[in-house]
């Protein structure tokens, strides 16, 4: 039996002797462990630097400025433009 412990067991002689299913299980590798260090992997979420600690804050800064400069000049060319179409829509209706 010293000899056959080193050769490859058959899957055909593993499902009919006892012994031989238990030396195939035991020379499996354990996936578990591999498989939790994988996960434990993926889990872990990198922190941010301290330095970008005052991004949001400055995009929104950022955001509020723009927002008002480009607010009363959509206003402006909303209303410029509304406006505009009205009168050239009276002007047609006159001319027919």
């Amino acid at each position: 039996m010293g000899a056959a412990l080193h050769e490859p067991i058959s899957p055909e002689l593993a499902l009919v002797c006892p012994e031989l299913r238990q030396q195939a299980i035991a020379d499996l590798p354990d996936f578990t462990w591999q498989v939790f260090v994988a996960q434990t992997r993926a889990r872990v979420v990198p922190q941010a630097p301290d330095s970008t600690a005052g991004v949001p804050a400055r995009a929104r800064q950022a955001a509020v400025e723009m927002i008002t400069l480009v607010v009363p000049f959509a206003s402006f060319a909303f209303i410029s433009v509304t406006l505009i179409t009205l009168a050239m829509t009276l002007i047609a209706d006159a001319i027919r």
